[in-house]
């Protein structure tokens, strides 16, 4: 048996609409993913097409020949898309430069990345055998090579450097105490900054002076009083004759004459 039912129309053209406003709904929600993917994948495309390749690297705090070392050394290569470089990897390998500090890399879009390299500065010099020296930075990394062993007004330390640039020279971190403690007026009267190894391998830090006195200055404890000790001799007494200025205590300076100074001073003075 068929039973037929009749739908009042008002009810047959409001379930119509709802269909129709469904379809467009979904219509609308399908347009929207197919617009999604095309600006995804269009995306996609324009970041590896020319548009945003690396055209330019610019680089701040070095110039010559310095500033392609920064750059051969950040591995950035000129066509390489923007979102595939390795920005972290980049700053390491210019930190890696022994002169380099610090390095900051940045991307600057459509097609650069900037550099900004802050330099190790150097406050000392190693000198070597063969004339040349090494210069090193006040954390005793050696930074760069100099074909002299006299570089402007830098302070020597009378130290034979080990290793490669890079490389700390630990030796040497006593008597860049010895160097930043040093009053400015007394920089004059310093030809090097010596250390030599007392007894037990405890370093002993020594000036040499002008007119070939030496002042023995011992370890890097209270250098203020110690260079005070060494103005005050200088300042006070004539130093005809005399060939070394213990000023290891400081509140007591010792003076030798020449005779007294054949033997060199390894242990630390009593008093």
């Amino acid at each position: 048996m068929v039973v037929v039912t009749s739908i009042d129309p008002r009810l047959r053209q409001r379930r119509i609409a709802v269909r129709r406003a469904e379809g467009r709904r979904r219509l609308r929600v399908l347009a929207g993913i197919v617009v999604v993917v095309a600006l995804a994948g269009g995306g996609y495309a324009l970041s590896r097409s020319a548009v945003f390749d690396l055209d330019t690297v610019e680089i701040d705090g070095a110039f010559g020949a310095e500033a392609d070392q920064v750059a051969e050394a950040s591995g950035l290569v000129i066509g390489t898309p923007m979102l595939d470089l390795d920005l972290d990897g980049a700053a390491e390998g210019i930190v890696a430069l022994p002169w380099v500090q610090t390095a900051a890399v940045d991307r600057a879009w459509p097609g650069t990345v900037e550099i900004v390299v802050t330099r190790r500065i150097g406050v000392a010099l190693l000198p070597v055998d063969d004339g040349s020296g090494v210069v090193i930075d006040a954390e005793a990394v050696a930074i760069a090579r100099s074909e002299t062993s006299a570089v402007g007004d830098l302070p020597v330390i009378t130290l034979v450097p080990a290793g490669d640039l890079g490389d700390v020279q630990t030796l040497a971190l006593p008597a860049l105490e010895l160097i930043d403690a040093m009053p400015l007026d007394l920089a004059p009267w310093v030809k090097t900054f010596d250390i030599d190894s007392a007894g037990a391998g405890t370093p002993l830090l020594r000036l040499d002076l002008v007119g070939g006195v030496v002042a023995i200055m011992g370890d890097d404890r209270d250098l203020d009083t110690k260079y005070e000790a060494v103005r005050s001799v200088l300042d006070q007494v004539d130093l005809a004759g005399i060939c070394e200025i213990d000023v290891r205590v400081g509140a007591n300076p010792v003076l030798k004459r020449s005779p007294q100074c054949a033997e060199p001073a390894t242990t630390a003075p009593t008093g």
